[in-house]
């Protein structure tokens, strides 16, 4: 849950139409003496405002303005100025009080330097960092909490280092390991509980190693057989006690007989 923010800015919609006078707020505003150059509008591109929109418009018009806000009180202004900071300070906002200020320094902050971020309290700053960490720090993040963090680490770290994950909590962790472990090792989740895991397992098999799935207690991965199997395991598919399973299974026996009767005409 995102704390409470000291708001230290003013709504843009309390500003009269513009016009040759400016409000009080704009001449205490330390960009103000230099409005001619910077551009700034009261209602489309400020740094004085809570809407985030015309605060990105300013610093995208003026990004050589964030090393004078990178410390602003207002944490909208905090994570809009990151895309534009040098290095140096973006790393000094590593433990920036507010989680979404550190989601922006997670994604642009030099990869090598997002070690420091592997155990950041809040999770999507955590994803973040799991998508953009160097390969070979993958495996520090191998026990993450939270499970998503876990499969960004899945997709990414060398297939030779997913072993620690084969009995992962999660079943879309397992699935990513089925479907990229070396072999054979993933024979070890043919029989997985989740059936979405078996299936990521029998895509890796040969076809004709399939038949001892077509009983499955799991009607997606008979579902699958049904659709990808041929020869004696689509036969023993056409036969399945469900009618939905068998009538695909039938069907595409039929287009098989019909077109090798085209190519035999």
């Amino acid at each position: 849950m995102k704390t409470q923010k000291t708001d230290c800015s003013f709504r843009i919609d309390s500003f009269p139409e513009r016009g040759g006078n400016f409000p009080v707020e704009c001449g205490s505003c330390p960009v103000f003496p230099f409005q001619e150059k910077t551009r700034c509008e009261p209602g489309r591109s400020c740094v004085r405002t809570t809407y985030a929109r015309h605060i990105e418009r300013f610093f995208r018009t003026n990004p050589s303005w964030a090393e004078r806000f990178w410390q602003d009180p207002y944490f909208e202004v905090r994570a809009i100025v990151t895309r534009y900071l040098p290095q140096k300070l973006l790393k000094r906002l590593i433990n920036d009080p507010d989680e979404t200020v550190r989601m922006n320094v997670a994604l642009f902050m030099e990869p090598g330097d997002l070690l420091k971020m592997i155990a950041d309290p809040d999770r999507e700053v955590r994803i973040r960092v799991a998508a953009r960490i160097p390969a070979s720090l993958l495996a520090l993040m191998l026990f993450d909490p939270d499970y998503y963090v876990r499969l960004q680490v899945a997709l990414r770290i060398r297939p030779a280092e997913l072993f620690s994950l084969m009995e992962d909590p999660d079943p879309e962790v397992r699935r990513v390991v089925a479907a990229r472990i070396p072999a054979p090792h993933h024979l070890k989740l043919g029989n997985d509980p989740d059936p979405l895991v078996r299936i990521a397992v029998l895509e890796r098999l040969k076809p004709e190693c399939w038949m001892d799935q077509t009983e499955d207690n799991d009607i997606r991965v008979r579902f699958w057989l049904a659709e990808h199997a041929s020869g004696e395991v689509l036969l023993k598919m056409a036969s399945d006690p469900d009618p939905f399973i068998s009538e695909i299974a039938n069907s595409r026996l039929k287009e098989s007989e019909t077109s090798s009767e085209r190519v035999a005409s």
